[in-house]
C-alpha cells in the first residue's frame, strides 16, 4: 500500500455537503474504520492518547479512499463549531487528528466520492474524543 501525505483544510463553516453530518446520522454508515486494523464502532469512544494507522474498508470489505472531519470548539460561548478535514486520504496516522481535538470534540469518517448520491444515502462513521 502507497503513502500519502494527507492534505487538509481548517474552516469554520461546515463542509459542503448535500446533507449535514447530524442529518446522515439518522443512516447506517457503509464503510467500516479500522484502527490498526481493529474496527472502530461508530458511536463509540476514541481516546486522546490513540495511536495507530487509520484505514477504512467498503461494504465489499474494499480498503478505500475517504475523508476525516474534526468537528471541533473554540470553547469561547457563542462561537461556531470549527471544521478540520483530511480529504481522498488512504491510511492516516490517527495522532495528526487527535492533535488538534480535545475532549468530547467529534470525529466523522466516510468513504471518498465525487458522487453526491452516494455521500446522501450513507452516515459517516462517527466517534467522540475522551
Amino acid at each position: 500500500m502507497s503513502s500519502f501525505d494527507a492534505v487538509f483544510a481548517y474552516q469554520r463553516t461546515p463542509p459542503k455537503i448535500d446533507n449535514s453530518f447530524e442529518t446522515r446520522s439518522k443512516l447506517l454508515p457503509c464503510i467500516k474504520a479500522l484502527l490498526d486494523e481493529n474496527t472502530l464502532q461508530s458511536g463509540s469512544n476514541l481516546s486522546k492518547n490513540s495511536q495507530g494507522t487509520l484505514t477504512v474498508k467498503n461494504e465489499e470489505e474494499m480498503k478505500i479512499f475517504f475523508n476525516v472531519t474534526l468537528k471541533t470548539t473554540t470553547g469561547k460561548k457563542g462561537d461556531p463549531p470549527i471544521y478540520l478535514r483530511f480529504i481522498k486520504v488512504e491510511q492516516l496516522d490517527i495522532r495528526k487528528v487527535l492533535e488538534y481535538a480535545k475532549s468530547g470534540d467529534e470525529i466523522f469518517i466516510e468513504q471518498y466520492t465525487t458522487n453526491a448520491n452516494q455521500r446522501a444515502v450513507c452516515a459517516p462513521s462517527s466517534m467522540t474524543v475522551t
